[in-house]
């Protein structure tokens, strides 16, 4: 996949707010100079990025005008995402929920909610990316929905919770938000544990098309021929029918590993349970993963008991969607980013509604860093000449003191990490996106002047 250049700040800002409807021209212009600011420096103060009292001001106005909303800003984005996403065969829709914490600044900013064991303040925050599987490839955000949780009336009936606004409702409202692929495309919506409830099945199903989720419940099902049986005990009791070494990157403070992996899958037919009474049960089928004699320091074994819509009837296209599954892990990078790479969680704006139209620059900005930091992993043995410009090719191998023909991609991308002061050692794992970020950057100033030294009408 030949290396896509990172467009300058304020080409980068234009493509992705140039066209947003604010009302009035000028809060564009001003949106596209505020979000040029950010992508010079994503994890930077507004001051910082901003570089004067005046432009500073200029900003905190900007986020502070109720005249436009957060869904204005990022409306661009969304449907360039999923015009992206309908030129492909197959795109996978990858979503999740966090948990955007200002209980530091909760006396600061009006209008939060409640977080975690209801002490905290801030709002859940869920986002899907639009993900194509391989080679593995981040077009955009297609949906993103913040909600913020109330306190809960004393004395609720069942009947005022069921129809109380909940958590749950947002993956099934992200669904039917993007609705339906193009002809001829087939999206597939995956989800962690918090996806396994039935109406996000249906509004798969509803809106046509697929889902691959990572069940939690010991669902009651219906074997195929017809016999009542449950999920997790049906699927525990399959026969394992191929193994799988799976190389696993380091994680919540886990070292890299490899996982010794078995597999086992069959078809089901999902009850909508008596909540969904009368409506029908849903073909799915089941793929088992678990692993085999894993060290004694890991707590937490793989076991997935993973749900699915598409069709599965051979080994290969089981591990085909226990490889999809694994790119679920990008959207929690992709939250990570935004709170570390971009600072979200730093920012005190003095209403919510502020920091949204905040989150609404940032969130494009954290999906360019981790776009890159993908790039940076991919085809590490081939040849850096054979997919990159010569003339940044070079300018890194002078830097790096390596030879231009013989550099690999994965030399390629360490060297302009240690431009942003990746030290790559060999303890080290793979550069993240603040050091390759910076180091990008920095080399295409460089870049910039040797092609104006080179150019013949540069005086």
């Amino acid at each position: 996949m030949p290396v896509q250049p990172v467009a300058t700040s304020q080409t980068w800002a234009r493509r992705q707010f140039g066209a947003c409807q604010l009302g009035d021209q000028r809060r564009t212009h001003r949106a596209v100079k505020i979000a040029a600011a950010i992508h010079a420096a994503p994890g930077a103060s507004l001051p910082q990025q901003m570089k004067s009292w005046k432009a500073t001001k200029a900003a905190y106005r900007f986020f502070g005008d109720e005249a436009y909303q957060y869904a204005d800003l990022f409306q661009p984005h969304w449907e360039h995402t999923r015009q992206a996403a309908g030129e492909h065969e197959r795109v996978l829709l990858v979503q999740d929920v966090t948990t955007v914490d200002y209980t530091r600044y909760q006396e600061h900013i009006h209008g939060l909610g409640l977080i975690g064991d209801n002490r905290g303040q801030g709002f859940q925050l869920t986002t899907v990316l639009a993900i194509l599987p391989h080679p593995r490839q981040v077009l955009g955000i297609a949906h993103q929905q913040p909600f913020f949780r109330q306190p809960h009336p004393a004395g609720e009936t069942r009947t005022q919770r069921m129809r109380r606004a909940k958590e749950s409702d947002l993956w099934r409202q992200a669904v039917e938000a993007i609705g339906p692929a193009p002809q001829g495309v087939r999206w597939v919506h995956v989800g962690d544990r918090g996806a396994d409830i039935y109406v996000f099945f249906d509004a798969c199903r509803q809106q046509q098309c697929d889902f691959l989720v990572r069940s939690s419940q010991n669902r009651r099902m219906f074997t195929p021929t017809g016999e009542v049986t449950y999920l997790k005990s049906f699927a525990t009791q399959l026969p394992s029918v191929d193994e799988q070494l799976l190389d696993l990157p380091a994680r919540s403070g886990q070292p890299a590993r490899q996982a010794q992996l078995r597999l086992a899958f069959s078809p089901l037919l999902l009850s909508a349970g008596w909540m969904n009474a009368g409506r029908p049960p849903l073909p799915v089928w089941v793929i088992r993963v678990w692993e085999v004699d894993p060290p004694e320091w890991v707590e937490e074994p793989i076991a997935w008991f993973l749900l699915t819509s598409l069709p599965t009837e051979s080994v290969e296209q089981a591990w085909e969607r226990v490889g999809w599954y694994r790119c679920r892990w990008l959207v929690e990078d992709f939250h990570q980013c935004l709170k570390t790479g971009c600072q979200l969680e730093t920012h005190r704006l003095e209403e919510v509604t502020s920091l949204l139209r905040l989150l609404a620059l940032l969130s494009p900005m954290a999906v360019e860093l981790l776009r890159l930091r993908e790039q940076s992993r991919c085809e590490p043995e081939v040849p850096a000449a054979s997919r990159l410009p010569a003339d940044l090719l070079r300018v890194v191998a002078v830097l790096s003191e390596r030879s231009a023909t013989e550099m690999t991609m994965q030399e390629f991308w360490s060297s302009v990490a240690q431009q942003g002061g990746y030290l790559g050692r060999k303890r080290d794992g793979p550069p993240g996106w603040k050091s390759l970020w910076r180091g990008w950057m920095a080399i295409q100033t460089l870049l910039h002047g040797f092609r104006l030294a080179a150019d013949p009408g540069f005086p």
